[in-house]
């Protein structure tokens, strides 16, 4: 629970598993050669030892043990060493090795309680709502006449209908590289004081954004009492830009040169219901650099405008429903930004925005010889093996001989490949070896033609050499390794002294239930959570977590020096 009192008995549970490196690295059990049983110190602030012991290791290599804290330990963070010996890894220094922190202080429970609560919605832009913040001691009584700090802070966020997946609405972000997702945080204080009924209100007034998008709201009240008990509780608030959403979804992130990009449109109430004909606008545009002031900027080119009026289809999962559609032409390479608008019978407009590649653009030109970025983009999310993950290639020069290398704590495996024209595409098959995840680089030479200080081509020149590089990182999850627990007890409500049974359920990835699992239950006094707002680590993003690449890469073209044209 991470924080305790003096004199208080502390439990801890714990796992062991062997973490192999390499490209083939795994999560294994480990062996009883490896270690039996584990050792604890228990250290506290000062450096001093207050207590210690062994705790054997069972067959699933968990381990259990408790320790009483001494009455007059010194407050603060104590560390609990823990290793692991009685085999192998015991004569390794720095192997099977762990530190685990715990808080020791002399803390009072809370004597009253802070409750936030806000208007119901649904709430939209030009309108407003009522946050309250209420305190009550648990004695019984309200608790009047205290100070209330409010802290209110407006965010953009995303707010997706119900029951359509595969459908975009808002602002889609690619995953695999570090776009800035649009808007900014404000946020304002307010200093009041709660009435005699242990409340105070305060009226929150929604202001549109540019361009429009849901806004989360948060509210959060800090009451402190004479005795300067501090308390803080929030309350959050989804302020919609308008009463319709439209949502857009296309088959690919991808599409080459000259084939047409298909966006189907779909317009739904904040429930999640289609609303037929009605009207949306939808424009496409191909983003090109152009030399601005000296810099490379992105600029619209080649707009597109498209307006539909939407369908009766519902079911974004029936293959024959016929949704409203848009068809832009691919005459260019390059990066399309497509944005559909819709909007509500008061005039309020809300957008989606989605981003597609189209095979046949390059980079922005460079003068100098330096390294340049080859932008890969990836045709899904995430993998699972058995699948084929398909990976477009935009390269900042033409022709070009190319490398594709995988990597995962080492190299995995090495295949050169020629590109003839700006854009390849790269299939690879995905092995249950990469879980968690593992990289993909693509090392380009080449040449490419010198430009002047405009930016413009000199084809009168030698071309100059040209090198470029990207990585992208896969996510392989561990699905099929994923236990999941239910717990359900018996009695949801008990009396002081009472007691009552957990069901519990393990199933495995498919679903089928799994004999002679470990469980691990925890029961703790929801106050004393509150006062650290602890959380218990998932098993899986420790022993799963991600593996680098493994691999340097150094580059000598960078040394070349090009004449001043």
């Amino acid at each position: 629970r991470a924080m305790y009192r003096p004199g208080e008995t502390v439990s801890i549970k714990g796992w062991m598993r062997r973490l192999t490196r390499g490209v083939d690295g795994d999560v294994e059990l480990p062996s009883t050669n490896d270690a039996d049983r584990v050792r604890y110190r228990v250290i506290d602030p000062l450096g001093n030892e207050v207590a210690s012991g062994e705790a054997p290791l069972n067959s699933l290599s968990g381990f259990h043990f408790q320790f009483e804290l001494p009455e007059n330990i010194n407050l603060g963070y104590s560390q609990v060493e823990i290793e692991a010996i009685g085999g192998f890894l015991e004569s390794l220094p720095g192997a099977g090795y762990t530190v685990h922190s715990i808080q020791v202080q002399e803390f009072r429970r809370p004597e009253f309680e802070v409750t936030a609560s806000a208007t119901e919605g649904p709430h939209m832009v030009g309108g407003h709502a009522i946050a309250t913040v209420s305190a009550k001691y648990f004695a019984g009584g309200p608790l009047p006449n205290a100070d209330v700090d409010w802290l209110v802070t407006a965010s953009p966020t995303t707010y997706r209908p119900p029951n359509w997946n595969g459908f975009v609405f808002g602002t889609w972000v690619p995953w695999w590289r570090a776009y800035s997702f649009g808007g900014q945080t404000t946020s304002a204080r307010f200093t009041s004081r709660t009435d005699a009924a242990g409340e105070h209100h305060l009226r929150i007034d929604f202001d549109p954004s540019d361009p429009p998008q849901p806004q989360l709201i948060s509210a959060e009240a800090t009451v402190m009492d004479v005795n300067r008990q501090a308390w803080t509780a929030g309350t959050d608030l989804l302020v919609h830009p308008a009463e319709l959403y439209v949502g857009m979804r296309s088959d690919r992130f991808f599409v080459a040169r000259g084939e047409p990009i298909v966006v189907e449109l779909a317009v739904t109430d904040l429930d999640g219901n289609a609303v037929a004909g009605h009207p949306v606008t939808v424009k496409a545009a191909r983003m090109d650099w152009e030399l601005v002031h000296g810099n490379w900027e992105e600029v619209e080119k080649d707009v597109q405008t498209c307006q539909v009026e939407t369908t009766d289809a519902s079911d974004p999962g029936d293959p024959n429903a016929e949704f409203a559609a848009c068809t832009f032409e691919t005459e260019l390479g390059g990066r399309y930004q497509i944005t559909a608008t819709v909007e509500d019978d008061q005039g309020r407009k809300n957008q989606s925005q989605i981003t597609r590649w189209v095979g046949g653009a390059g980079r922005p030109p460079a003068r100098n010889v330096e390294q340049e970025e080859v932008n890969l983009i990836p045709d899904g999310e995430t993998y699972q093996p058995g699948d084929v993950a398909e990976i477009l290639v935009q390269a900042p020069f033409y022709p070009a001989e190319g490398m594709v290398t995988l990597r995962r704590e080492g190299l995995i495996s090495t295949e050169r490949f020629t590109m003839d024209g700006p854009t390849y595409t790269l299939k690879v098959p995905i092995e249950d070896r990469y879980i968690p995840n593992f990289f993909v680089q693509v090392d380009l030479v080449g040449e490419a033609v010198r430009t002047d200080d405009q930016g413009n081509p000199r084809e009168d020149l030698p071309k100059r050499p040209a090198y470029a590089t990207g990585s992208l990182r896969i996510s392989v999850p561990p699905l099929s390794r994923t236990l999941h627990v239910e717990a359900a007890p018996q009695a949801e409500r008990l009396e002081p002294g009472g007691e009552t049974t957990i069901d519990l359920t393990v199933t495995d990835a498919d679903g089928a239930p799994v004999a002679d699992a470990e469980l691990a239950v925890v029961v703790v006094d929801e106050a004393i959570l509150a006062l650290t707002n602890y959380q218990l680590t998932d098993p899986i993003s420790v022993f799963y977590a991600g593996r680098g690449a493994g691999v340097e890469d150094v580059h000598n073209r960078a040394n070349i020096l090009l004449a001043s044209p």
